[in-house]
Formats: structure tokens, C-alpha cells, sequence
């Protein structure tokens, strides 16, 4: 069996995470797989596949984690070029929200401040004062 079809849907994912009492999981941004299978263009003529952030072609796929890192849930496939945030609004934004209102919050980096309730986020440090 592939392990495409062995895949859990995002919302099953979340809800069996909650089911096994796990305090949170986490939303891995920017992972990038190595590729070299690079023809696809962008409009602007850029190659769609080449990942700025990392500085090699690849494929960009968000996984949600338990706390052990194990993964969830993996989202299908985008360009490397698409930005983190891009990434998960195409796939799975707004899936955490209703599994944080029953106690089982998203652990995500500071790239994605703002992402929502129950999606916590590092603190930004603070320029010192007066110096």
C-alpha cells in the first residue's frame, strides 16, 4: 500500500492527537525536500522549484508533529519557492482552530505571527531600551 493512501486527513490527524491526550502538536514549516527536477517556471520567469530560504531546489511541505516529532499529517506537495506561510494557508489553515478550543493548541515558529487562536507562536525579542 502507498503511503500516500495510508495518510490521515488533516482534521482526523487533529482529532485523534487530541483523543490521545498529547499537550500540543507542532506545525513544521519550511520543510524542504531536495530535488532536482527543476523545468516549471513562474510567470516571472523564476524557477518555481528553487527554495530562496534554503538556496537549492526542492519541494516544500508542511508536517504537523507530536512532541516526540513524529509526524501526524504531511500536506501534499508546493513549489519551493512558496513561503511557509503560503504553504500552510493552501493546506491547512484554520484546521487548528476548532481542536485548540478543546485544549489541544499548534506549536509554530515566529514566521507565522498572527496565525490565530490556539496557534502559539514564539515571542519576539524586544530591542533593549535606552541603550
Amino acid at each position: 500500500m502507498k503511503a500516500a493512501a495510508q495518510a490521515a486527513e488533516l482534521h482526523e490527524a487533529l482529532a485523534k492527537a487530541q483523543d490521545d491526550h498529547l499537550p500540543y502538536v507542532t506545525l513544521e514549516g519550511g520543510t524542504l525536500i531536495p530535488t532536482d527536477r527543476v523545468a516549471k517556471r513562474t510567470e516571472a520567469g523564476n524557477h518555481a522549484w528553487y527554495s530562496g530560504k534554503h538556496k537549492r531546489f526542492g519541494d516544500n511541505v508542511p508536517v504537523i508533529v507530536d512532541p516526540t516529532g513524529f509526524p501526524l499529517w504531511t500536506s501534499p506537495v508546493e513549489p519551493g519557492s512558496a513561503h511557509d506561510i503560503t504553504a500552510a494557508r493552501a493546506h491547512c489553515w484554520g484546521a487548528p482552530y476548532p481542536i485548540a478550543a478543546k485544549g489541544l493548541p499548534t506549536l509554530i515558529n515566529k514566521g507565522y505571527q498572527g496565525a490565530g487562536i490556539g496557534v502559539h507562536t514564539p515571542l519576539q525579542r524586544l530591542p533593549p531600551r535606552g541603550r
